[in-house]
């Protein structure tokens, strides 16, 4: 397979190197170009020499690829700190939620019981007393509204 693909490959570059190109001037004075020599005796074709020419680069070519690349890196940056604003706002919803969610069954407790124990931030359990019991309940009543939206 590999002699195979490596004589096909060589015979393409070798018919494309002896391809010659010929220019010539008929008897009308127009001037023709060919692969195949004229077949006209009286007319004399040249050879015309192909060069390859060679490619200079130019400096705005590389400058071109880093300003994409600084494009590409500012939208990367900008698409992150959008996804982290996301993130942020997913998780203040979340916590709003959960706020809500402890309100409302916190004032359903307060409303079912009459004689209710209470739990104070050091831990101990002392008897909400009717003005107590209200307070709680206006407490909760604006945590409501400032969680649940």
């Amino acid at each position: 397979m590999y002699r195979t693909f490596l004589f096909c490959s060589l015979l393409l570059i070798s018919s494309v190197a002896s391809s010659t190109i010929y220019k010539w001037v008929d008897h009308d004075g127009v001037v023709n170009y060919g692969q195949v020599k004229p077949q006209r005796q009286s007319i004399t074709p040249d050879q015309v020499v192909i060069k390859a020419q060679k490619r200079i680069s130019s400096q705005k070519a590389p400058e071109s690829i880093i300003d994409s690349a600084n494009a590409i890196a500012g939208s990367n940056a900008e698409r992150t700190a959008a996804n982290k604003e996301k993130d942020a706002a997913n998780i203040e919803r979340s916590r709003l939620q959960k706020n809500c969610i402890s309100s409302k069954q916190n004032l359903a407790n307060l409303n079912y019981s009459s004689n209710r124990l209470h739990k104070d931030s050091k831990g101990n359990y002392t008897r909400l007393t009717a003005a107590g019991k209200e307070r709680r309940r206006k407490e909760l009543v604006a945590l409501i509204k400032e969680n649940c939206r």
